[in-house]
């Protein structure tokens, strides 16, 4: 397997296409077009003076359950299987995917 430079996972990578599973991890949580920062900011769990913590701690890229798994096995690639990495960046990719409706039917209700 090829071995990537940090800069590459970390930066310049567009996909994770032939990555080590570390790489994975490290694309996902650092790079601009990873999982994590797909998903939204303190700043869009605002509306007018009203905080959307429910939503912020299941769709917030801060709290987000599986983006915090990633954070903990982050440089221990032995702690975890390949199938336990892929899991969880479906459901991370699950949680991109609805994030923006579930903080838009939020805010409506609110």
């Amino acid at each position: 397997m090829a071995k990537f430079t940090t800069d590459y996972v970390f930066n310049t990578a567009t996909h994770m296409n032939g990555m080590t599973k570390n790489e994975m991890v490290c694309f996902h949580l650092y790079n601009p077009n990873g999982l994590v920062s797909k998903l939204p900011d303190f700043d869009d769990f605002l509306h007018g003076d009203v905080f959307l913590v429910g939503c912020q701690c299941i769709y917030g890229r801060h709290n987000n359950h599986h983006a915090e798994w990633l954070r903990g096995v982050c440089n221990k690639p032995k702690s975890y299987t390949k199938w336990s990495l892929m899991y969880h960046l479906t459901k991370l990719a699950d949680a991109v995917e609805k994030a923006p409706q579930v903080i838009a039917d939020a805010k409506a209700a609110a």
